[in-house]
């Protein structure tokens, strides 16, 4: 078996390099990471698929992060044809309504969230005798819909954005026929045709926006005439096309445009359906390859805030769900789920903090997934008292931990705690606020979020100190699951002495007293005669 591993790994390399047109980028790939990485979640069931259903585009998930990087995702029910919409609220709780209902059915959904996070469905519809693009669109109690295009079989392979004027873009193709591209005008859908059915058929498609809302459309065509990879920008009126690989066969997994409008792709090299990265450097396409070892099936791929590219896909047909992502130069990977028969029809989106966001299908029970990589929790840190006098006796150093979105405050792991990576809190039961959730759940600032409250041993406190104006403090943890936290806040440590009262004598006034004593002396024996060193 190893030996037919290595075969297989030397006949992926050498048929890539022989069946690309361009000069590729061979990229390090880095070793798998810990799945404990994620968190995976059950999100909705699917319906049980019939015998003859096999994962594939029609059938396919799409995930959208809104403005506070809580995910939403558009699914199709196999089992009734329904569409769906599933999204998570700000208490963690998944939430699905039924969009398009069984009766009326369509499949190849594509969803986006508008300027308000709203989500807009298309979707190929079903209501009629023949199929048509159609639109869902939310309007918080309940949904509307409109056609986008009445032409007979429209509305295969949908790809849809929004543009800055909350205007929705869409993609599509006619079955057998045109591929065209529809935006909503305010009033109405304009539509244009941007390559016939005379040409080739189109098998798969992107869409994207650059600056000025003008659209890029990336194509994978089969036919004699226009094959292979194809990029179609609007000029005015008219399509301008460019060829990016005529020898391609391998569907588009998604196509962006980065902050200076150039085209990434993601897509898989023939043969062997390596995962490839496309993009536009200068005049010139450029490949490499996310995951040599692979053979992805389906996928998606996204670029993060600063343009660097991602990949998640289904690896070995449902063996696996595996995630790429290039990091200074090095392409790394990491099996997110490897229980049971998992990865299909995977969609990928990235948060505002590059954190990748995953929705697929778990055929091992029927479900409908949602994986995300675990990321630092930002908490609001309040440590009492705001000025801490290195001097004092006190017994206690408290901090206030307000967790911001949406986690619980008695979800922190109290044991992993640490002030400034060093100290824990008190944690003896012998304690009421250790011991007594009343005592330690708390809304300290009175702003209707609840805190953990922990107290530190002062003079503990005082050890890791110095004094200073201002000095941070660092409070990190976790919570249960694993998640970890991170917040600071800023006090002002002193050193001043503490007066104490012997009669009616003040220890302070004392030594300033001695200290006048002192210099007078020093100046009274500046007058005394010396002789040989020794006073007189």
């Amino acid at each position: 078996m190893i030996g037919f591993e290595v075969c297989r790994h030397i006949a992926v390399t050498v048929c890539i390099v022989l069946a690309s047109s361009q000069s590729p980028i061979l990229s390090e790939t880095g070793s798998f990471h810990d799945a404990s990485e994620w968190i995976l979640e059950e999100v909705a069931g699917i319906g049980e698929p019939v015998p003859w259903w096999a994962p594939n585009y029609v059938d396919r998930t799409s995930i959208a992060i809104d403005s506070i990087d809580l995910p939403h995702i558009a699914f199709r029910n196999i089992e009734t044809g329904e569409i769906n919409y599933s999204y998570k609220d700000t208490t963690g709780k998944w939430h699905t309504e039924t969009v398009v209902s069984a009766d009326r059915g369509g499949t190849g959904v594509a969803l986006a969230l508008d300027l308000r996070d709203r989500p807009v469905i298309c979707y190929k519809n079903y209501t009629g005798p023949i199929p048509n693009l159609s639109c869902a669109f939310s309007e918080g109690s309940g949904w509307r819909y409109a056609t986008v295009d009445p032409a007979p079989w429209t509305g295969a392979q949908i790809s849809l954005t929004i543009d800055d004027q909350n205007r929705p873009h869409v993609a599509y193709c006619v079955v057998g026929g045109d591929t065209k591209y529809a935006w909503w005008n305010g009033t109405s859908w304009n539509i244009t045709v941007l390559r016939d059915r005379t040409v080739t058929e189109t098998s798969s498609l992107s869409l994207d926006l650059d600056r000025n809302n003008s659209p890029y459309i990336a194509l994978l065509g089969h036919g004699v005439i226009e094959g292979g990879l194809w990029l179609y920008t609007l000029n005015g009126t008219e399509w301008d096309k460019e060829v990016i690989d005529p020898s391609h066969s391998r569907g588009i997994y998604s196509m962006e445009l980065n902050e200076t409008d150039s085209p990434h792709l993601g897509t898989a090299r023939p043969i062997w359906n390596v995962p490839i990265h496309m993009y536009k450097d200068g005049g010139s396409w450029r490949t490499e390859y996310a995951d040599l070892g692979a053979y992805a099936v389906h996928g998606s791929f996204s670029l993060d805030s600063s343009g660097k590219p991602h990949f998640v896909y289904e690896e070995r047909n449902g063996v696996d769900l595996r995630y790429a992502y290039k990091e200074n130069g090095t392409w790394k990977n990491v099996t997110v789920d490897s229980e049971g028969w998992v990865g299909f029809l995977p969609s990928l989106a990235m948060d505002l903090d590059d954190i990748p966001h995953i929705s697929y299908i778990d055929l091992t029970d029927n479900l409908l997934m949602y994986a995300t990589k675990k990321k630092g929790i930002k908490a609001k840190i309040d440590i009492d008292p705001d000025t801490l006098n290195l001097k004092s006796k006190g017994k206690w150093v408290t901090c206030y931990i307000e967790l911001l979105g949406q986690y619980d405050p008695r979800d922190i792991n109290a044991s992993t705690i640490l002030l400034m990576d060093t100290l824990s809190p008190e944690l003896n039961p012998k304690y009421g606020f250790v011991k007594s959730e009343e005592s330690y759940i708390v809304d300290h600032d009175g702003n209707g979020i609840f805190e953990r409250m922990v107290k530190f041993d002062r003079q503990r406190v005082i050890e890791l100190l110095s004094p200073g104006d201002i000095v941070s403090l660092n409070v990190t943890g976790t919570l249960r699951g694993g998640i970890p936290f991170e917040g600071s806040d800023t006090i002002r440590v002193i050193h001043t002495p503490i007066p104490i009262k012997n009669g009616s004598l003040e220890l302070s006034r004392l030594q300033g007293n001695l200290g006048v004593l002192d210099n007078r002396f020093w100046e009274r024996s500046s007058e005394i005669p010396y002789r040989n060193g020794i006073a007189a």
